[in-house]
Parts: C-alpha cells; structure tokens; sequence
C-alpha cells in the first residue's frame, strides 16, 4: 500500500494538482458519478434511485463524498498560501492524501457494484461511510481551527481506525509527505 501513498502523493499532492472528484453529486441529479480517469480513477456512475433500493447507505455515501470533495478541494488551494514551515501544511496535506484514498475506494466499489449490484455491498458502503464521516470531521474540525489560527494537530491522532481500514499507516504518509519538504 506504501505505493498507492507514494502515487497519490506524486500525482495529486506534489504538484498541487487541484480537482473535484465528484462529477455528478446524486442530489442535484439522479446520478451520482466520479469522472475522473486517470492513473488511480476509474469512471463510474451509479442511478442513485435505483442503487439505493438495493443498497441504502449509498444515501450517506453520497452526502459525505460530496463534503469530502468540498474540503480535499479547498485544502489544495489552500496549500500554496501556507509557508513549508508551518506544521499545519503537513497535516493538510495528509488529510488531503487519506481523503483522496477514501474516494479511490469509494470509487472501486462503485464499479464493482455496476458489475454485480447486489444488497450484499451495503456493509461496504456503511463501513465507507463510517470511516469518511470520521476523516470528514476531523478535516472540517483541522480547518476551521487552522482559520481561527488555533491549529490542533493532535485530533488527527484519531484516525487510526481509518488508516487499518484502508491498510496504510501514518508513517507511510509521513515518509511521502517529508519528501516534499
């Protein structure tokens, strides 16, 4: 997994390349949908109308994607205004690389699901998104503090149980990270 680390850092994180994930967010539309294709991504869209009678969480899925993508956006814009010494550019740009690695799973299991739709990948959608929802309430409670210029690095500590559950660890975002700087 220490490759996945070290190819979303060098093609997302390096270089402050900025996008948003979701194409389609699923409330506005019918669909919710990820077109981005590129080295990681796959193209994949889900008629969240239909998928949701099968699989429910796709509801919360779709809503904490869609502020996940908010805030991986606005912390890659912010990147560039905040000086290399300042330890609050490390922690966002962590949370931008676990945010990134959420979406990569979300992303596999909604192709896998267009495949072979079936009320069994539920489970997968609830732990996605009891694992985002976490990352997703540390980034907004990270960067609102960095705003407020209080920033707490120690709440990052908390996610644990999202690192086991995408099978990375700090140390190897540490390691990607401190080769930037």
């Amino acid at each position: 997994m220490s490759h996945l680390i070290h190819t979303i850092v060098q093609n997302y994180v390096e270089n402050s390349n900025c996008f948003g994930i979701v194409a389609k967010d699923g409330i506005s539309t019918d669909q919710f949908a990820i077109y981005r294709s590129d080295l990681l991504f796959v193209k994949a869209s889900l008629n969240v109308r239909q998928t949701q009678l099968q699989i429910p969480a796709i509801l919360g899925s779709i809503s904490t994607a869609r502020n996940l993508d908010y805030y991986q956006n606005k912390i890659c814009h912010e990147i560039p205004s905040i000086p290399d010494s300042d330890q609050i550019k490390v922690i966002l740009q962590k949370l931008r690389v676990l945010i990134i690695a959420l979406f990569l799973r979300l992303n596999k299991l909604m192709v896998e699901i267009k495949s072979k739709c079936s009320n069994s990948y539920n489970k997968y959608f609830l732990e996605w998104n009891k694992h985002s929802k976490e990352v997703l309430i540390i980034t907004s409670t990270i960067l609102v503090e960095y705003q407020q210029g209080k920033a707490e690095s120690k709440i990052l500590d908390t996610a644990n149980r999202t690192l086991e559950y995408l099978g990375i660890s700090m140390s190897m975002i540490d390691d990607e990270i401190s080769n930037m700087y």
